[in-house]
């Protein structure tokens, strides 16, 4: 049982990392990633991206020193509309902006706590703009490579000041404005691995205006994004942990699940993205309002197809010459035979499990479609093998995407016209090694590629 069920394991994560750099989209803060969590991916000079959330959270507020209340007397809700706009600069140089509006609201026990570093003893309604956040981001390697690294910098700067309205404890109803003028300083870093990212990121918060610390944000997270092709379909989990730093209230830390979905409209560059989740501090915690949300619509370019076929134009005619009188009939050697078609073989090796093209792999179908560049006409076979490690139906499957691998490698690279290349796949049948041994095994996990030269070379 271990044997097909790695095997089938290998598979999904084969598929989800040939198709998880085919559809990028935007998280809630206007970055190419999933639904908060930026990838390694970045967008290509000239495109651009479009987005708009809806987010909400429970949180629970720091604590006060002189109410010194338990953590399900400072729960709260904060919920977010933001808008959202991405450019490429260069094809490893991105740059992105978001704003929007935010609110906070107490729970019916709310007693008191700190919300931002700001210390509010009474119920709290309060609203204000999102600050502007202004980022840019720096990819590192093709995404045709298993992993990708970007870096990212950027402030989030104040746009207006809030209106902020509470009860104080003597049971009057204030109504105030806070000047937060206070610019945060985010930087961090993301990988990506087929359809897993990671991602470290740090928010210093600047002065507040009431000389009060508000809390620096050190966040881990990570992701996956398994894509159910041909329908557009996204499946989408994420985890984060925020730990809070360096306040002058002490400032619970925050464990965020979402997981969710994100559905592309076809080639049109729209999707749709929806998850639900909870505060995992709470859910193992006190509980209380742990719930957690997001809704978005966004925009990013559809990939763009692969380059046409190199096509060689046709030598012109020559010039008729002029009629002369026929000279005496000179002896001619017959014309050479056309030489007959060849065939060359090549063969190349997968890992356990998987379709993905080794170094030495990619070198091979180099060399096969240099030839077949120099012969216009040469068509090519490709057939997809296993070894005898799982069942018929995955050794059938796993045959078959290797030899689509292999293929689409010649076409995406090289321009190789796809109606020249044919490919099967055999499974474990017609094994060319001995399946007793593992090196059998190894050598088994092959595709062969014949390419036939029309022109004999």
């Amino acid at each position: 049982m271990k044997a097909p069920r790695a095997a089938l394991l290998a598979t999904l994560l084969c598929l989800c990392g040939a198709a998880a750099s085919a559809q990028t989209a935007v998280t809630v803060s206007g970055d190419v990633g999933l639904f908060t969590i930026p990838t390694a991916d970045a967008l290509r000079a000239g495109q651009f991206t479009l987005g708009a959330y809806f987010t909400t959270y429970g949180r629970t507020a720091g604590n006060l020193p002189f109410t010194n209340t338990t953590e399900d007397h400072r729960e709260y809700r904060w919920t977010a509309e933001t808008f959202t706009i991405g450019v490429g600069i260069t094809d490893w140089w991105s740059i992105y902006a978001s704003g929007g509006a935010e609110q906070w609201d107490t729970g019916d026990d709310w007693l008191g706590g700190s919300i931002n570093g700001l210390p509010l003893a009474g119920d709290v309604d309060q609203g204000e703009s999102q600050k502007i956040g202004l980022f840019n981001k720096f990819a590192f390697g093709d995404p045709q490579v298993a992993t990708r690294f970007a870096l990212w910098f950027g402030a989030k700067i104040p746009a207006a000041e809030g209106d902020i309205r509470f009860d104080e404890i003597n049971g009057g109803v204030v109504t105030d404005t806070i000047e937060s003028r206070r610019t945060d300083w985010i930087w961090g870093g993301a990988f990506t691995r087929g359809p897993l990212t990671g991602m470290v990121s740090y928010k210093l918060a600047g002065d507040h205006d009431l000389d009060l610390r508000a809390p620096n944000e050190l966040r881990f997270a990570v992701g996956v994004d398994f894509p159910i092709n041909p329908v557009g379909l996204h499946l989408i989990g994420e985890v984060d942990r925020i730990i809070y730093d360096g306040p002058d209230f002490d400032q619970p830390n925050q464990s965020t699940l979402l997981a969710g979905a994100r559905w592309f409209l076809g080639n049109t560059g729209l999707a749709f993205s929806g998850a639900i989740g909870a505060n995992l501090d709470m859910l193992f915690g006190e509980g209380g309002d742990l719930f957690a949300g997001l809704v978005g619509v966004t925009y990013s370019p559809f990939p763009a197809p692969p380059p046409p076929p190199v096509v060689m134009p046709a030598p012109a005619p020559a010039e008729a010459a002029p009629i002369e009188e026929p000279a005496a009939p000179v002896p001619v050697a017959p014309a050479p035979p056309a030489p007959a078609p060849t065939m060359t073989t090549d063969e190349i090796q997968f890992d356990a499990g998987s379709a993905r093209l080794t170094n030495i792999a990619k070198a091979i179908l180099d060399g096969v479609a240099l030839r077949m560049k120099n012969d216009l006409n040469a068509t090519a076979t490709v057939t997809g093998f296993s070894d005898n490690s799982g069942s018929e139906e995955t050794n059938m499957a796993i045959s078959a995407r290797r030899a689509e691998a292999a293929k689409e490698y010649l076409v995406t690279r090289h321009g190789i016209d796809p109606g020249r290349i044919a490919t099967f796949a055999k499974g474990s049948m017609e094994p060319a090694y001995d399946n007793a041994t593992e090196a059998g095994r190894a050598k088994n996990r092959r595709a062969v590629i014949v390419v036939t030269l029309v022109s004999g070379n």
